[in-house]
């Protein structure tokens, strides 16, 4: 929330949202965004929070209230200084358009793309906003130098000047809109393989660099590598397994099959071990897995 109320006030154009201190102020904000029609779409989550736990779209009031509940009665920061439940639930409007990644790293202020990532997300499970693939994408269009330059500006807005961030932006039809910064820090999944061999570089290398190089030196990573990402030297995307039931683990059946795609790098699958429960994937956090494909 206090990162949109920044990039507002430094004059880019934000998505709607209010951070609310109960359901009444929750409301009132939310009938703000019914349209002509009567209809819906709005998206409450946690003020402090990771991998899209309890991230829903509600398309009418009573939906909205049932998750305005539910978050703020459940502790889901990481940060253990935010306490327990009830500390925020976030309203905001719900953006249309492809959600997109954009990867950077920063040096006294000095910022640089080192990816650039294009999201796959759709309903499953009942959950609106499952993660299917991460797309990894050639910076050399208009909308991705569009989002490039906007992400660029958020960070000069918070003030960001030194280390990596991971910023979530919305390509809608009126423009790039934040969705969140990861500041200091990347997607949670390792993409580092991914990236050496489709870009050159990794992200990873790129923040030490920063950190820790002398500007102009011979072993200066981050001085050498381009403003934006480099031409991709092939095609790359993180697969999320999706998990459509929930149980007890008897066995893993099919790895072989995916071992077998000539794109395949290799899998990292969650939990799997005889005996221990799997959950229906309805956010990052229940994914079955992630395999890197290569192409």
């Amino acid at each position: 929330h206090g990162m949109n109320v920044a990039c507002r006030a430094a004059g880019l154009a934000v998505a709607a949202q209010a951070e609310t201190d109960g359901w009444e102020s929750a409301e009132r904000f939310l009938r703000s965004l019914i349209g002509p029609d009567g209809s819906l779409r709005a998206v409450l989550k946690p003020r402090r929070g990771q991998e899209s736990v309890m991230v829903g779209m509600a398309t009418s009031m009573a939906e909205a209230r049932a998750m305005y509940d539910v978050i703020a009665g459940t502790a889901v920061s990481i940060d253990a200084s935010e306490g327990g439940a009830g500390l925020g639930v976030v309203a905001q409007e719900y953006l249309r358009g492809d959600e997109w990644v954009v990867d950077t790293v920063s040096r006294g202020g000095q910022h640089k793309a080192v990816a650039v990532w294009r999201y796959s997300k759709g309903a499953a499970n009942g959950a609106p906003f499952v993660n299917f693939y991460d797309e990894l994408r050639a910076a050399d269009g208009a909308l991705e130098r569009s989002l490039l330059e906007y992400a660029f500006a958020v960070l000069d807005a918070l003030g960001w000047r030194w280390g990596p961030c991971h910023l979530e932006i919305k390509a809608t039809p009126d423009g790039p809109r934040l969705v969140e910064v990861n500041a200091g820090r990347w997607n949670g999944i390792d993409f580092k393989l991914v990236a050496d061999v489709a870009l050159g570089y990794n992200a990873y290398d790129a923040a030490v660099s920063a950190l820790l190089d002398t500007p102009g030196g011979d072993d200066d990573l981050f001085g050498a590598i381009p403003a934006a990402p480099a031409p991709l030297r092939c095609h790359a995307r993180l697969v999320k397994l999706v998990s459509s039931v929930s149980g007890r683990l008897v066995m893993v059946d099919g790895l072989d099959q995916i071992e077998a795609l000539e794109s395949c790098v290799h899998h990292t699958l969650r939990d799997l071990e005889p005996g221990q429960h799997i959950p229906r994937t309805v956010d990052l956090g229940s994914s079955g897995g992630v395999v890197p494909l290569l192409h």
